[in-house]
């Protein structure tokens, strides 16, 4: 099997901790031919530390100078949109970390371009591949619970500012064009999506809760934060046919109990774990106890954030558009910003299209 050549483009905390070894681990299906960050020591490290043939500080540069199929845009959320463009239009697979864009126009302009270049583009994140979500999918899908009519799912944490672990300076997270509404209700909208379709209706409250923030993210211990966007969202989407889901984001939840998601159906309950966890649970009417059981792990379980590296690369081979499809990933960023819409309006807003 002959490797597939990637650059990667951004090379800050997501590259260096989940993307850049999941490269590495699958050595004998892909080549890092190039890495490039507009600061170039972030780049020559990425180089010399997995391997890559050459560093650069413009992807323009990137896209001209080296011998790539695929293009791995890894940077801050603003960027994602015409960085992804500019590979496209270079002849290059792309695989964008969310959200794909931050504006529809530049979200429809890329699916448009993938599909008339014939080009694999897959948007992030990929948690419906991991198991326990296959196996929420499966149970769903199956009645296994009955009608569900509503779900309550979290799309928060603490905020990368105050994560000990966090290897770069956050401070974008905090800026217009990001925050968590783009940063973290991603992945339940995304989740709730592929189970229940397209989003017919949304309504929203948003607010700026923690203005300043003292940093404990390592780059910047101790420095204080301007907060620039709202920092805790709840929303209300309305699937139709009497399924509604409440999605509660933020970046104030510091610590909490609640399973990511839980499903309320005509015939019982399904629980599903938070991110990258492996336990279900499963009650039906007349059930005594709830049933926990745990999903067995995959190479996307194993790879987590980066999960969806492997099903993009099975899907250049293949020619087959990715289960996180552009199409898909623009239906979720019109759900998003038409959660911004109804906060600022007070009012429902109607999708306009479907996945």
């Amino acid at each position: 099997m002959d490797r597939i050549k990637l650059g990667v483009v951004g090379c800050g905390d997501i590259a260096f901790r989940s993307y850049l070894p999941a490269i590495q681990a699958m050595a004998d299906q892909v080549e890092l031919v190039a890495t490039c960050d507009v600061d170039r020591a972030r780049a020559e490290k990425a180089r010399a530390e997995y391997g890559a043939g050459s560093s650069f500080t413009e992807a323009s540069r990137m896209f001209a100078e080296s011998d790539l199929q695929g293009v791995l845009v890894l940077t801050s959320m603003v960027p994602h949109g015409p960085l992804s463009i500019a590979a496209l239009e270079a002849g290059k697979h792309v695989y964008v970390e969310k959200v794909m864009a931050v504006d529809l126009e530049t979200a429809d302009h890329l699916v448009a371009l993938a599909e008339e270049k014939h080009l694999i583009l897959s948007c992030a994140p990929s948690t419906i591949l991991l198991s326990a979500f296959q196996r929420i999918r499966e149970l769903v899908q199956a009645g296994d619970v009955g009608h569900i009519s509503f779900v309550q799912a979290l799309g928060a944490h603490m905020g990368p500012a105050r994560w000990d672990g966090y290897t770069s300076d956050p401070t974008w997270f905090y800026r217009p064009g990001a925050g968590p509404l783009f940063d973290l209700s991603v992945y339940p909208v995304q989740i709730l999506t592929h189970l229940f379709g397209p989003v017919k209706r949304v309504t929203a409250f948003s607010g700026l809760a923690v203005p300043e923030v003292v940093m404990t993210a390592q780059a910047v211990r101790g420095q204080t934060l301007e907060v620039q966007v709202d920092d805790t969202i709840p929303m209300i989407l309305d699937f139709g046919s009497a399924t509604f889901a409440s999605v509660s984001t933020s970046y104030n939840m510091l610590a909490s109990r609640l399973p990511a998601m839980q499903f309320f159906g005509s015939r019982g309950s399904l629980t599903a774990p938070q991110f990258l966890g492996d336990e279900l649970g499963i009650w039906h009417s007349g059930d005594r106890e709830w049933q926990i059981l745990h999903t067995e792990p995959t190479l996307y379980d194993r790879l987590g954030v980066a999960a969806g590296l492997p099903h993009w690369l099975d899907c250049i081979r293949a020619g087959k558009q990715p289960i996180n499809s552009p199409r898909h990933g623009r239906h979720i960023l019109e759900v998003l910003l038409a959660v911004q819409t109804s906060a600022r309006t007070g009012q429902v807003v109607e999708l306009k299209t479907s996945l």
